[in-house]
């Protein structure tokens, strides 16, 4: 936005606000899309593309990783305005995640040397493979590996195939490999612009393979639309948090489909009637740097708490009747969390930030590892450790300890899982 101030030769003054080409772009986009007759039925598109020119640069500050981003922020904005208008549109109510659209694609450009554009469009599904990269060790690996990369290691582990597929066709593949041990279902990139998980499943499903007895479902990539897509956008923008490839190609969140379907949602189904794992390990990240929604209001309406990073911390969902397994468990983690090199002295660094402008962070903590503790009867399974690294988007060696640190929430709630005990009816 702007603002004009303005003198007569007389003294007399005023000031307004001013429309500026920016929030007006926002404006003209909104208002061309609501105004077009869209379907009753659901999903209204295949892919929804806003192609944007900004010419601007971003502003790179002198805190970690933090830059003054329009670009981001037009990105955040298109994307969320969007899904909320398609939610109202379908009678549904703002933030319901069971909203199908399609997928939405705002790709926001910085083009210093050119006028600003906007060109909205209706595109096929995108079906294309992501350019081939260099192989990268799993253990020190500084980016989001490729699908080759996964479906390797995925193949590696050997054991049973559990398959489903995406809306855009491309295949869904999780690994069950059975044990003496109690079944534990570890799954990743449910949001698929989170993708630290991705690696420290892969490398926690490795490592418990090579344990005798173990007994546990593998699902690294629930998300693969969503990963393409997030491919595509990091090719541009690659420090941008990308929230248009956190739902699959129908624009849903996957968790929110209608069970007993055949696409995202039915590789955990499948992976809990198979096994009859009672614990679902959800490895997920949110986002690294401020997130902001500029021109409503912002702060990102319906995820206020994820505005600012505030470190590492888990979320355990529990089934009433286990409530006892889920403290077990959440003592377990957080304990063994606490002796990870670095984790809780990067934790204080982030919260001290986060309260110093958010408020007091209202999370309770153990072992210096903040967390939430819910029941939930409606989860697949009686118990679900949630993970949340802030890993939208990183590198290097800050994406080398995000996924170490999931890495070792896997590994020692396998363990923690395997010692406790369990309500009666389990036995």
């Amino acid at each position: 936005c702007g603002w004009i101030a303005w003198r007569t030769a007389n003294g007399e003054g005023d000031s307004t606000y001013y429309t500026c080409d920016y929030e007006r772009l926002f404006e003209v986009a909104m208002e061309t899309i609501i105004q077009t007759p869209w379907s009753t039925k659901q999903p209204f598109f295949e892919e929804l593309n806003i192609s944007v020119n900004l010419p601007i640069q971003d502003t790179s500050l002198p805190f970690g990783r933090e830059h003054i981003s329009l670009t981001e922020g037009m990105h955040e904005e298109l994307y969320f305005s969007l899904l909320e208008y398609y939610q109202c549109h379908a009678g549904l109510p703002l933030g319901d995640r069971s909203i199908q659209p399609g997928q939405i694609v705002p790709e926001i450009r910085n083009c210093p040397e050119k006028p600003m554009s906007l060109m909205i469009s209706l595109r096929p599904l995108c079906k294309s493979i992501a350019p081939t990269q260099g192989d990268i060790a799993l253990d020190t690996a500084p980016h989001p590996p490729s699908v080759p990369k996964i479906t390797k290691q995925l193949e590696a582990l050997g054991g049973d195939i559990i398959n489903a597929k995406s809306r855009c066709g491309r295949l869904l593949s999780a690994r069950y490999r059975q044990g003496s041990d109690r079944a534990v279902m570890i799954s990743a990139a449910q949001h698929a612009n989170e993708p630290s998980g991705i690696v420290g499943a892969l490398r926690a499903g490795r490592d418990l393979a090579l344990q005798a007895g173990t007994h546990f479902v593998l699902s690294p990539l629930e998300n693969p639309d969503g990963y393409r897509l997030q491919q595509r956008l990091v090719a541009e923008q690659p420090t941008h948090m990308h929230h248009a490839a956190r739902y699959t190609a129908f624009g849903n969140d996957l968790q929110a489909q209608a069970a007993n379907g055949e696409f995202e949602l039915a590789i955990r189904e499948r992976a809990k009637a198979l096994s009859g794992a009672n614990l679902h390990i959800n490895l997920h990240g949110y986002p690294a740097h401020e997130w902001t929604r500029p021109l409503t209001g912002y702060i990102p309406r319906n995820f206020e708490l994820w505005s600012i990073p505030k470190g590492f911390f888990l979320v355990i969902r529990y089934h009433q009747e286990w409530e006892t397994q889920a403290q077990a468990l959440l003592e377990g983690v957080t304990d063994h969390l606490s002796t990870v090199p670095g984790l809780v002295e990067y934790n204080q660094r982030q919260i001290e930030v986060f309260e110093a402008h958010a408020g007091s962070l209202e999370f309770l903590t153990r072992h210096h590892i903040p967390y939430l503790l819910t029941p939930d009867d409606q989860q697949l399974t009686p118990l679900q450790l949630i993970t949340e690294y802030p890993d939208e988007t990183i590198y290097d060696d800050d994406f080398i300890i995000a996924h170490q640190v999931q890495y070792e929430t896997v590994m020692s709630a396998y363990r923690s899982y395997q010692s406790m005990m369990l309500p009666c009816t389990q036995g």
